[in-house]
């Protein structure tokens, strides 16, 4: 088993997290849910930034506990905000993640580059974790954000099909 959660329980005086998870080797995995349901104090608690009230946390049949720094090589964490977006390029995040991860595979991530059609020059390409929708209307195109404020509309000329 690749990560499994039992009974991980963190408590904060509005808010309680009783949380039991298993996911086998080979998956990729998100977690989803309302605003409070427990998602970053879940993601928290594995990554080791908070101490748990209770539970148990095993990474690749290994105790949290027992994790040392060439364990945590093995672990790849895509967070809502990673604060590189705004101000660096792809090409400026490569040696920061050489540095960070000794298997760091710069051909394999520069193939995933080309494939997807990211630009590594430009900062902050437009990648974006928020769910849009888009919608025309005679005035034109509007795109309505979903994500941190939900009654949030957003003009942008030039997005969606005209005519």
């Amino acid at each position: 088993m690749m990560l499994k959660i039992e009974h991980v329980r963190k408590n904060y005086d509005t808010f309680s997290l009783d949380c039991s998870l298993e996911v086998p080797q080979g998956c990729v995995t998100g977690l989803i849910g309302q605003n409070g349901a427990g998602k970053t104090t879940t993601f928290k608690a594995l990554l080791g930034l908070i101490s748990i009230d209770g539970g148990s946390i095993q990474i690749f049949d290994k105790n949290l506990q027992e994790f040392q720094v060439q364990d945590k090589q093995k672990l790849g964490v895509v967070l809502s905000d990673s604060g590189f977006s705004g101000y660096l390029t792809v090409d400026d995040i490569i040696p920061v993640l050489t540095h960070l991860y000794n298997s760091f595979d710069r051909s394999l991530f520069l193939q995933y580059l080309q494939k997807f059609g990211l630009p590594r020059s430009k900062k902050n390409p437009g990648i974006s974790h928020r769910h849009e929708s888009k919608t025309e209307s005679p005035g034109g195109n509007f795109t309505q954000s979903k994500a941190s404020d939900p009654g949030r509309t957003d003009r942008r000329p030039g997005r969606g099909r005209t005519g």
